[in-house]
């Protein structure tokens, strides 16, 4: 609700009509309670909106990107994204249809017990919050109204100033780059205002973020996917927004539109919703996507800046070359069409869908099999949604077994597991490198999650990664191996299996992997069976330095240490 005070001095600000004496490129600032720095602007002659405030350094940025903004020049992509950087608190005068009900009923109240007649064009004051990234909103708190009514009542004793003396020669001009100070309204303990000086912020945008591709899960499960295709990306601001559960306003996601330029595939990719404060989330949904289709890029182009940024540290891990180019023929026809779909309502989308499907099942099941594998994944991904008819998910389900499979690795049976359980332990050589090994004894009894840990312990590493044992003796293979908790679901887990259940003998050959980052691989070889038990693994017997586990860390504090 607003208060009357807020009111009241929107109705005065009204009758100064300021906006005729300033243009909207010229600035004065207000200090505000809290010792906090204010912007205030206001309308062009032809087009007044009434006042604006811009709060602190990131207000005045949010105000200079706005101002800074042409939709000529600009791709009309970026032209959105800068649009919606708007960061500040609006006092707008306009005409009952632009209120919701409430509002207006609201002002009508107010204007009657103070005896004013909404007449004119536009009337009726209207209150509004400007978030980065989200809706225009009502104000959400006191301390907004208080802002703007602060604001109000230094923007009248600005028009009080004026019927004296031109805008020039109090110091206010269109404020641009080289712009250092503008005038300032200081609010003394009599309640009246005068005219100070304030230097401005620095302007600058901002630079993009860069998500780390830490999730070391995905990342193994793509270096196993075929390499295929260049695909076109771009990051792209949602031109409708969504209802976020920690935010009463709604936001504008954001999400990753990429697409393959050889066969036009674009990849089906869930918004993110807090790109700025959480990127790793976008990069995250991209990873999945891609590993949902069943494909990994042979190298990326980036329309910007800003989208390489996002893919370069998930490039440099996956080794993709990563380039940018402005002009990408294949991107701006997806985006052409993302657009022309997301002007369709939902039903319409759904029975777009519906219809290319009922046409799709019209083939034999034999047909359907052979469709490319990132058909299949986008099929799989429309039957997860639940927004099919039950029989044409049924269909899809019957040829494709999408229920059954999901997007687990392959898990078979190993057939030496089913001899006899061996009670000793086992000597087993364990080697990273030439020249470095450590012999390791370990009861039959413990799991491969303790084997796991002495290997680490013998060659100094610290456990912070993943890992995984091939017991097939062959790296990324799918036929018999064990992950570390939490890598993906249907897979069998090291601390769920004991050396004695998984088919060790002597002269058995395989590998542990760590780190599915920098895939440190380790080859193992069981030395010989002791019928003794091991009451705790320990080394035997070890030869040479274990290399570093992160040599460019040591290398930087030596370098360091050198400069001291």
């Amino acid at each position: 609700m607003i208060s009357d005070k807020l009111y009241e001095l929107a109705f005065a600000y009204k009758k100064t009509k300021l906006w005729h004496s300033l243009w909207d490129t010229e600035l004065v600032a207000i200090r505000l309670s809290g010792d906090r720095t204010g912007y205030i602007c206001t309308g062009t002659m032809d087009a007044p909106c009434g006042l604006e405030l811009y709060i602190g350094e990131k207000g005045y940025c949010s105000y200079r990107t706005i101002k800074s903004t042409d939709s000529f020049s600009m791709h009309s992509t970026e032209f959105q994204e800068r649009i919606l950087q708007q960061n500040c608190l609006q006092c707008s005068f306009t005409g009952k249809d632009s209120l919701s009900g409430e509002e207006r009923q609201e002002v009508k109240e107010f204007a009657r017990s103070r005896g004013i007649k909404l007449a004119g064009k536009a009337p009726y004051p209207q209150f509004t919050k400007y978030l980065a990234y989200h809706c225009p909103w009502g104000l959400q708190s006191a301390l907004e109204q208080e802002d703007l009514c602060e604001a109000l009542s230094g923007a009248i004793a600005l028009a009080g100033f004026l019927t004296e003396t031109p805008p020039k020669a109090l110091g206010i001009v269109e404020v641009n780059c080289q712009t250092e100070e503008i005038p300032m309204l200081v609010r003394g303990n009599d309640g009246t205002f005068t005219l100070d000086r304030a230097k401005l912020p620095k302007y600058q945008e901002s630079p993009p973020p860069e998500p780390a591709a830490s999730n070391d899960i995905s990342i193994a499960r793509l270096k196993k996917l075929p390499r295929s295709g260049i695909w076109e990306c771009e990051i792209i601001r949602c031109p409708e927004p969504v209802m976020d559960g920690s935010n009463e306003i709604p936001i504008f996601p954001i999400f990753v539109l990429a697409v393959d330029n050889s066969s036009d595939y674009i990849l089906p990719l869930s918004p993110a919703i807090q790109y700025e404060e959480n990127p790793e989330e976008l990069l995250n949904l991209f990873m999945d996507a891609l590993i949902m289709v069943k494909v990994c890029p042979a190298e990326i182009i980036a329309r910007d800046k800003r989208t390489y940024a996002f893919a370069k540290s998930f490039c440099e891990r996956m080794k993709i070359p990563l380039s940018i180019n402005e002009n990408l023929p294949a991107l701006e026809d997806a985006e052409i069409t993302f657009f022309e779909r997301m002007q369709k309502n939902n039903d319409e989308k759904i029975d777009d869908i519906i219809d290319m499907l009922d046409q799709m099942l019209e083939l034999d099941s034999t047909q359907l099999r052979n469709l490319p594998g990132d058909m299949v994944g986008q099929l799989e991904a429309i039957v997860k949604d639940n927004v099919l008819p039950e029989n044409i998910k049924n269909k899809l389900n019957e040829v494709f077994h999408f229920e059954e499979t999901g997007f687990p690795r392959l898990v078979k049976s190993n057939p030496q597991a089913t001899k006899p359980v061996f009670k000793g332990s086992y000597v087993i050589s364990v080697s990273l490198g030439t020249g470095c090994y450590r012999h390791i004894q370990i009861s039959g009894s413990d799991t491969l999650f303790k084997l796991h840990g002495i290997i680490l312990d013998a060659f100094g590493f610290d456990d912070d990664h993943a890992h995984v044992f091939f017991m097939d003796n062959t790296r990324w293979s799918d036929w018999d191996s064990y992950y570390a908790e939490g890598v993906e679901e249907g897979l069998r887990t090291t601390g769920k299996y004991k050396l004695n259940q998984i088919g060790l003998c002597k002269g058995k050959q395989f590998k542990y992997l760590f780190d599915f980052a920098d895939e440190w691989l380790f080859q193992c070889k069981v030395l010989r069976e002791i019928e003794q038990g091991t009451a705790a693994p320990f080394v035997l017997k070890q030869k040479g330095d274990a290399p570093s586990q992160y040599p460019s860390w040591e290398d930087e504090d030596e370098n360091e240490g050198e400069d001291e």
